[in-house]
């Protein structure tokens, strides 16, 4: 239900009011057929509704398919960036315990005159305990593995021939 407006109008002064109420009419009157309950949709204009939706419904699948497959391709090549970080990190760590076991057994030698002995002991030292590392550091990158995939890495996927 639509109400009809009463105008006041203020007057010109600063003292004057005045209030001529004029009838004005309802505050919107519809210029065409348009609008809830003013007029059924014809067959046709539903169905072109209906393939303008699906067309939009499609183009919308489309686009979102293609964001997943970008979102996809960035976290894959992030995984291998973290890999080959790792990588080195892990080679990085194996030769620092080598020169530092070495460096060691040098100093030793040269301190106590017992030449080559002492230095490669502290090598051979160095290599061990790089290598403890470099292990450490993997069972540590697997359980992290484990977790984040629920232990479902390395099952058999099932193939054609399967």
């Amino acid at each position: 239900m639509v109400r009809r407006v009463r105008r006041v109008s203020w007057g010109v002064g600063w003292g004057s009011l005045s209030s001529p109420a004029e009838d004005v009419g309802p505050m919107s009157e519809p210029a065409d057929d348009r609008g809830p309950g003013r007029r059924q949709t014809s067959p046709e204009d539903t169905a072109a509704f209906e393939g303008r939706l699906s067309e939009l419904g499609g183009r919308l699948d489309k686009i979102k398919a293609q964001r997943e497959a970008d979102a996809h391709a960035d976290l894959d090549a992030d995984m291998r960036g973290r890999g080959m970080a790792y990588g080195m990190r892990m080679a990085a760590e194996l030769v620092g315990a080598v020169i530092v076991g070495g460096a060691i057994g040098w100093g030793l030698d040269k301190w106590l005159g017992s030449t080559p002995w002492l230095f490669l002991l502290f090598f051979v030292l160095g290599f061990a305990a790089g290598v403890l590392n470099v292990v450490r550091a993997y069972e540590g990158m697997q359980k992290e593995i484990m977790v984040r995939t629920g232990g479902r890495i390395g099952n058999k996927v099932p193939d054609d021939e399967d």
